[in-house]
């Protein structure tokens, strides 16, 4: 019986390329079927409106994740309905389009929070910051910004306090600021932005930057939002936008998920409790040391109370103000349709909603009820 020939090293070694490369290619294939689908649904989205962003205004930052860009212009996007026009002063501060000379400089009201205190989809002069400032004659300057979070908010005031020295502090409580911290994540309408979190350091809390820098705000998005729909649009946007995006994002992904496992970028703190006592005591200790007065203003999302914070996780010597409950107590019946209703935003014929952020009618009562619980401390 006669033996088979042994396969040459040749042969061996040019069967093993050619099983690479066609796995290679397979897995290549793949790969960009799976980027087609999410940039498919990135490009439905700006094509249509949905809830975003206009203008090139946010930029990473190594610190913060991300941060307004100093003297920008752009503009929250609606499905139905104009756009909302926003800026951004010198300082990063959110500001009217049209800023005149303020003959009242004085008291000076600084907030700081997230798009509930920045004013998401109102105007800047409708936001409670700007509204607090005037009701009590005097000026203010907008910190918040739309996703940021406790740990975001304590390195701004650290910054900030210092060098403008306000005579009130605004600081946003609402639950998810704190489980945002916990998070080395934000929310964004596409792509990965990683953020500043807090995590367990010698029994206390430390600040993990962000473990990447983001590429989301670094994309032409904004150039294809009023391009006409086509073949060739859809794949420019694909090259220019959506793969570049997910090859960043899935090799950060994957290096950061090797970094975690190996215990190189620690766990998030855990308890909630120990995380908003710590960074609103060190907020209320940093404000008195420039003679200013923290005021934590309690803000919801839902047609029911926030789940408040024990009273003693607060400084004893700040203001707390519940300015949710303020907004239930005004509908007939606290519930989603009331709430909504009374609070979120509406457009077209018949109305529908296209955003649950607080509208201006909500803002005013948060101003409203905020500046009196100051003017009644100031009484005592």
């Amino acid at each position: 019986m006669e033996s088979k020939p042994a396969i040459s090293k040749k042969k061996k070694l040019f069967f093993s390329i050619v099983t690479t490369l066609l796995i290679f290619t397979i897995v290549l294939i793949c790969y960009a079927g799976y980027v087609a689908f999410a940039t498919a649904k990135i490009y439905q989205s700006i094509k249509t409106n949905q809830r975003g962003w206009k203008g090139n205004v946010h930029a990473a930052d190594a610190e913060l994740g991300f941060a307004p860009i100093p003297n920008s212009e752009g503009a929250h996007v609606f499905p139905i309905g104009p756009d909302i026009p926003m800026r951004y002063d010198k300082d990063g501060f959110r500001t009217p389009m049209v800023v005149g000379v303020s003959s009242r400089p004085k008291p000076l009201v600084l907030a700081l929070g997230c798009s509930f205190t920045y004013g998401d989809a109102i105007h800047a002069e409708d936001a409670y910051p700007y509204l607090v400032g005037q009701f009590l004659n005097g000026t203010s300057k907008n910190a918040g910004v739309c996703s940021y979070g406790l740990s975001q908010m304590l390195i701004l005031a650290r910054k900030l306090v210092p060098i403008h020295k306000p005579d009130y502090l605004l600081v946003q409580y609402s639950p998810w600021l704190v489980e945002r911290a916990q998070t080395p994540f934000t929310p964004s309408y596409f792509g990965k932005v990683p953020v500043p979190f807090f995590y367990e350091k010698d029994n206390s809390l430390g600040l993990y930057p962000p473990v990447f820098s983001t590429k989301t705000m670094a994309l032409p998005v904004s150039r294809y939002r009023n391009s006409p729909a086509s073949l060739m649009d859809a794949l420019s946007f694909y090259w220019n936008v959506g793969l570049p995006l997910s090859l960043y994002d899935d090799f950060n992904m994957l290096k950061y998920a090797f970094l975690t496992k190996m215990g190189i970028v620690p766990s998030p703190a855990a308890s909630q409790d120990k995380l908003t006592k710590y960074v609103y005591g060190e907020i209320n200790d940093l404000a008195k040391k420039h003679g200013t007065k923290v005021v934590i203003v309690s803000l919801g999302d839902v047609s029911t109370p926030v789940v408040q914070a024990d009273r003693s996780l607060f400084p004893p010597d700040a203001l707390l103000v519940n300015t949710h409950d303020a907004l239930l107590e005004r509908l007939p019946v606290a519930n989603f349709e009331t709430y909504v209703g009374a609070y979120a935003h509406w457009r077209g014929l018949p109305p529908v909603m296209v955003d649950s952020h607080p509208n201006e009618d909500a803002h005013r009562i948060i101003a409203d009820v905020v500046a009196n619980k100051i003017r009644q401390s100031e009484k005592k």
